[in-house]
């Protein structure tokens, strides 16, 4: 899959940000997310959902764009979550270690109730 085949759309829910990446996540396409996440955080979001629903790969460059993400948003005192991981992304964050910096669920509304919930307590 060409880097022009990626694409990022986004989707706000209440005071979260939804972020779809679609196809295989690599340095010129992890730059495309990190500026929509970046753009998300500058404005004031603190709560961003990563739906990996339609990305099947990430190579490592795109491990550290998306480790970028997550300093961004730590620095600011916000939460992500990412979702709809394939088993694969889903192991391989977890042996990284990332899990102890994200919360993973199976799909977003799982994320985004979790969110919700978060901010009452």
């Amino acid at each position: 899959m060409a880097a022009s085949d990626f694409s990022v759309s986004l989707k706000k829910v209440g005071d979260a940000a939804v972020v779809y990446p679609q196809g295989y996540l690599n340095n010129v396409a992890g730059e495309s997310l990190v500026q929509e996440c970046v753009t998300c955080i500058e404005g004031g979001t603190r709560k961003i959902v990563l739906n990996f629903k339609r990305t099947d790969l990430i190579n490592s460059i795109g491990i550290s764009m998306l480790l970028s993400i997550i300093e961004k948003l730590l620095n600011t005192g916000g939460q992500l979550c990412f979702t709809n991981m394939n088993p694969m992304l889903k192991e391989t964050f977890e042996m990284l270690g990332l899990s102890k910096y994200i919360s993973i669920f199976d799909d977003e509304n799982d994320a985004l109730t979790y969110l919700h919930m978060a901010e009452r307590s």
